[in-house]
């Protein structure tokens, strides 16, 4: 049985979680709570705990700094994180600590918190198998079972947030490449899952709980799932009220008539917004003016006709939404570097080498 710690000022916070739980279901046992992070460390000192749950907001020590001063002393201690919504700067530092996940004190009701727990204990389980065995790199699918160096993994974290990746095929595909490509070890990968996840709960208002991970390739699935959740859900959407929402319904719109005239006003009606604020929301929010996403998007959907061979060059431009085939060429090699004949060469010569690999 794993031995449980919980620091909430809140007492009856502490207590509802307590009772909330089926600890030992869970694999764990409640061995104390307690109201801040110096009583935190107090307890450490007389009794063996194996996961302290902080809250993070907390008088006379608050929960990041009792996870900063008992890290010293407690290295295997391991941590989960309970916030509000609204301190989501709080728990990506947590995260960045080595916090295993975190708690909407506001959605505790509505979570699984079982399933939470199991997971976690499953997680602490396959960290108390690394420290004591030695693990073989093709099971994990990593160059170095230790992953990468703190400053390299705090790059990675911070390239995915923003959410920006939400609304751009290429560049989410880009950065899938990067994570499938690099060394990063599974306890990095469940990290940089849950550091996303709290991001599009944050943009989105979204939650897609993160797995235990036992291969690498399940992140990569969970990942990819995620992007697919998120376009799934706006199908179903009604209220235009809220921006991001509004953003991501633009842009499936976009991607679904890219064959179309698209006018930038017909675009905005469908979310409710004057021009002008549309356009001025969907450069902020995607990185890209509205004509420029649709050049891009359809520039995108050119190169995948033609790597299906789905199209002629001469053919490309009207199946993409160009009544000017010169115009459409101008565009794509400004953008690819080359014309559709050129690229189709290339495509051509990248699939032979990859063959003969």
């Amino acid at each position: 049985m794993y031995k449980v710690l919980i620091i909430d000022d809140d007492k009856l916070a502490r207590k509802g979680l307590i009772s909330m739980v089926p600890w030992e279901k869970c694999g764990m046992t409640v061995v104390g709570d307690v109201a801040n992070g110096l009583l935190g460390l107090n307890f450490l000192k007389t009794q063996e705990v194996d996961l302290a749950v902080v809250d993070l907001s907390m008088p006379v020590l608050s929960g990041l700094d009792f996870i900063k001063e008992s890290r010293k002393t407690y290295p295997k201690l391991q941590y989960v994180a309970l916030s509000f919504h609204e301190d989501f700067e709080y728990v990506q530092s947590a995260l960045r600590l080595g916090a295993l996940d975190y708690i909407s004190k506001l959605r505790m009701e509505e979570e699984d918190c079982t399933e939470i727990f199991q997971r976690i204990a499953k997680i602490m389980g396959k960290t108390d198998e690394i420290s004591h065995a030695t693990i073989e790199a093709e099971e994990l699918t990593v160059i170095n079972p230790e992953g990468f160096e703190p400053e390299q993994f705090e790059k990675m974290l911070a390239s995915w947030q923003g959410c920006r990746w939400v609304y751009d095929e290429g560049l989410f595909i880009k950065k899938m490449n990067e994570v499938v490509k690099s060394s990063i070890s599974l306890r990095q990968m469940e990290r940089l899952l849950m550091s996303i996840s709290q991001e599009i709960e944050r943009v989105f208002q979204f939650t897609n709980r993160v797995p235990f991970l036992s291969k690498k390739s399940e992140g990569v699935d969970w990942l990819t799932g995620c992007y697919e959740n998120l376009y799934g859900i706006i199908d179903s959407i009604t209220d235009f009220s809220f921006l991001p929402i509004c953003m991501l319904y633009a842009v499936k719109y976009i991607k679904e008539h890219l064959t179309e005239r698209l006018k930038v006003e017909m675009v905005a009606r469908k979310v409710n917004m004057s021009r002008s604020y549309f356009s001025t929301s969907f450069k902020n929010v995607t990185g890209y003016t509205f004509n420029d996403f649709v050049r891009y998007e359809r520039v995108e959907l050119a190169k995948k006709l033609l790597q299906q061979r789905k199209v002629k060059p001469s053919e490309v431009a009207e199946a993409v939404g160009y009544e000017d085939s010169k115009y459409f060429s101008h565009i794509f090699l400004t953008q690819t570097g080359v014309n559709c004949s050129e690229y189709i060469k290339q495509m051509s010569s990248k699939l032979k080498k990859d063959e003969d690999y």
